[in-house]
């Protein structure tokens, strides 16, 4: 269904299409953001469509509907890492929108929805962003919270790291996997002191573009103070936000 919508948009032909939904490589994560991204840009598109009633087929328009719905799913758990502009209370407010429609949706649809790992892993993400926030809160809240530090990315590096040490040799006893520790953090090290030695991690990257790839807390303009974020309340307001996207 995809294919045949979102060679509407100006941008993308069905060769560009096809490359989108079917990527050479499975874990090909910028990728997979512009997919992201086009649908949310096809959606938004669309609204004025939408809004006739006489404007379209029956098919056609309970295709664009569908889309519609995908679209604000996907739109809430990609917008609160990319839109730098936003605050933690927005940020966290997608993210209850996001927890609210896979809830609503994978309840109705189960597998045909998404797969049981993936609805588990990113509600997972959710939870894990709110138990953060709210421990943030309570040691220091006036520090501010950078949602892209809750994620696992650090751990991956030096794991990646630390493999890379051994070379073919992957497996190693407990004496070579501490010295491999101990060589792999002294590359981290090097590389905080000397970041433009750092050439990154493709499959770390969120897309291919200069800007989003290197979004980080230094860069971020909204109002990440922890304790400018009222959790329960943004996540009401995640909540209300979802109820009116499944009402429409």
């Amino acid at each position: 269904m995809l294919a045949r919508y979102l060679v509407w948009l100006p941008a993308y032909d069905e060769a560009a299409v096809t490359k989108l939904l079917h990527p050479d490589d499975p874990q090909d994560v910028p990728r997979a953001v512009e997919l992201m991204l086009a649908i949310i840009e096809f959606s938004k598109s669309q609204c004025h469509v939408l809004n006739d009633s006489f404007s379209l087929e029956v098919d056609t328009r309970a295709d664009l509907i569908s889309i519609s719905l995908l679209s604000a799913l996907l739109e809430s758990i990609l917008t609160p890492f990319i839109n730098v502009s936003l605050s933690l209370s927005e940020q966290f407010q997608y993210l209850g929108r996001y927890a609210h429609l896979a809830y609503a949706f994978f309840h109705a649809h189960r597998r045909s929805f998404m797969s049981y790992q993936l609805y588990y892993d990113t509600q997972t993400v959710v939870k894990n962003a709110c138990f953060s926030l709210a421990k943030q809160q309570s040691l220091d809240p006036r520090a501010r919270f950078y949602l892209g530090d809750v994620g696992d990315d650090p751990l991956e590096i030096l794991f990646g790291r630390t493999r890379m040490i051994g070379g073919h040799n992957s497996a190693c006893s407990y004496a070579q996997a501490i010295d491999r520790l101990g060589a792999a953090k002294d590359i981290d090290g090097v590389f905080k002191r000397h970041p433009e030695l750092d050439p990154g991690h493709r499959r770390l990257k969120l897309t291919r573009h200069e800007g989003v790839d290197h979004i980080n807390r230094e860069i971020w303009k909204g109002d990440i103070a922890a304790n400018r974020c009222d959790l329960p309340l943004a996540w009401r307001n995640g909540r209300d936000s979802a109820l009116s996207i499944l009402i429409t």
